[in-house]
């Protein structure tokens, strides 16, 4: 290996785990809203949100981006995944911008199997022209041949303006 490969690699493996020590597990729920099928389709087990000071509450600064990784074990299994960020309000989910129908495969490794736990990693930018205050974050994975096979839980997040 050359050494400025060596050096890039060491680089790297610095940052993964800076990001890994800064990141915090936020509190998340599975979703609530879904059919007894598909609450049982799937079980997340951890979120974590970089930057993410308060478990309970996450604040988010408009103009950054955020990462948000979670592990996640299917009880089905799925060639192709499609993936979708939404805004709960009320009995409704708008969609979050560009990760609305998405290829989850971008993010996680597909094919999943049944019973096999892994990472779901997704760079998150919080535009500036996003509505400050308190949301509810939905996210969801579903098998992206059928509706009834998903992956979904909430979280709390503050949208906050960046300090001057």
């Amino acid at each position: 290996m050359l050494r400025t490969e060596k050096m890039y690699l060491r680089l790297v493996c610095v940052a993964v785990l800076f990001l890994a020590a800064t990141a915090e597990v936020a509190n998340h729920e599975p979703c609530n809203d879904l059919s007894p099928d598909a609450l049982n389709s799937c079980t997340v087990s951890q979120v974590r949100i970089t930057p993410c000071a308060n478990p309970k509450d996450c604040r988010l600064v408009k103009g950054t981006t955020a990462f948000i990784d979670f592990d996640f074990t299917p009880n089905f299994s799925a060639s192709n995944l499609t993936t979708g960020l939404f805004w709960e309000i009320g009995t409704v989910d708008v969609e979050f911008g560009d990760l609305f129908q998405t290829n989850g495969c971008d993010y996680t490794a597909c094919p999943v199997e049944s019973g096999k736990s892994q990472v779901l990693n997704y760079s998150l930018r919080i535009g500036l022209k996003l509505p400050i205050g308190k949301f509810v974050f939905k996210w969801k994975l579903w098998n992206s041949a059928n509706d009834k096979e998903i992956c979904c839980f909430k979280t709390a997040v503050e949208l906050v303006k960046r300090k001057k």
